[in-house]
């Protein structure tokens, strides 16, 4: 790494609450001559609301923009310049394009530090009550049906805790995608994390269900937490295969419902065929 470079520091926000805002965070966001920001608007406000008083230009740096001005912050951090680089909240890289910038960084030998602090995923592995020893952050779940099912099914064999973020307006269904494809495991649904309104409510995936089939649409960011596939627990048992089944024929033609729970269990399709004729008589 050169000395005369600058240094990009990766810093973490508040997701909520501005007391979880670190000093070290602070005193970075303070002391860098270029901020860039998923939305230059929302670090306005941080800066506005810790009483941050810093010279920093403030650059816009997300997924649109990203491949345009990537090139301009390192040219920036070759010629000397320190940047810090925050998303809207949490911590950057989590589900934000900012791991383009590090690896560039990287490969220009510029030194990249992080300061850490709030992460909704973890923050809310914390409090879920699942288990903690082995986990993974999926991401957003995806917003078709078939990406959503294919994203799923992609885990449903792993034996450890599955971390998601999820939209209120697609909760209901996502929960009910989840049964049918994990099973009735044990599962969290984590709303408003840090803030005044935090909620964690836990349970099966059935209980969820039936929760948020009967309520009104949950406002604010979501995780959602499930629990992994115990090691003797069969991944597809015909209950299972019979509720995956009808939810698919209630949309779909018998052979194109048949062809999807194939692909999905990787059951013999003749099983498959035989059910889905008896759920129909």
């Amino acid at each position: 790494m050169r000395d005369d470079y600058g240094l990009l520091s990766v810093v973490a926000t508040p997701i909520g609450n501005l007391g979880d805002f670190s000093p070290r965070a602070a005193t970075c966001l303070e002391a860098v001559d270029i901020i860039a920001c998923e939305d230059t608007r929302m670090t306005r406000k941080l800066l506005t609301l810790t009483g941050i008083s810093s010279a920093a230009r403030l650059y816009a740096y997300h997924d649109h923009n990203g491949h345009t001005m990537r090139p301009k912050l390192i040219k920036q951090l070759l010629a000397g310049k320190n940047i810090a680089l925050v998303s809207d909240a949490g911590t950057p890289l989590i589900s934000d394009p900012g791991f383009k910038l590090v690896a560039a960084c990287h490969d220009h030998n510029i030194t990249v530090t992080s300061i850490p602090g709030p992460s909704a995923p973890i923050t809310a592995l914390a409090a879920a009550g699942l288990p903690t020893d082995k986990f993974m952050f999926a991401g957003f779940i995806p917003a078709t049906s078939k990406a959503a099912r294919d994203a799923l099914t992609e885990v449903a064999s792993l034996t450890f805790t599955t971390i998601w973020f999820a939209t209120p307006k697609r909760l209901s269904t996502t929960l009910q995608m989840m049964r049918d494809i994990f099973g009735d495991r044990l599962a969290v649904v984590a709303r408003e994390l840090t803030k005044m309104h935090e909620h964690i409510h836990r349970g099966t995936l059935t209980e969820l269900c039936n929760h948020y089939d009967t309520t009104d649409t949950p406002k604010g960011e979501l995780v959602i937490l499930v629990e992994g596939r115990k090691k003797d627990e069969s991944l597809f048992d015909d209950v299972t295969i019979e509720q995956m089944l009808r939810a698919e024929l209630e949309g779909a033609s018998v052979r194109d419902a048949v062809q999807t729970i194939t692909d999905i269990t990787g059951q013999p399709r003749k099983k498959i065929y035989k059910l889905a004729i008896d759920i129909q008589e």
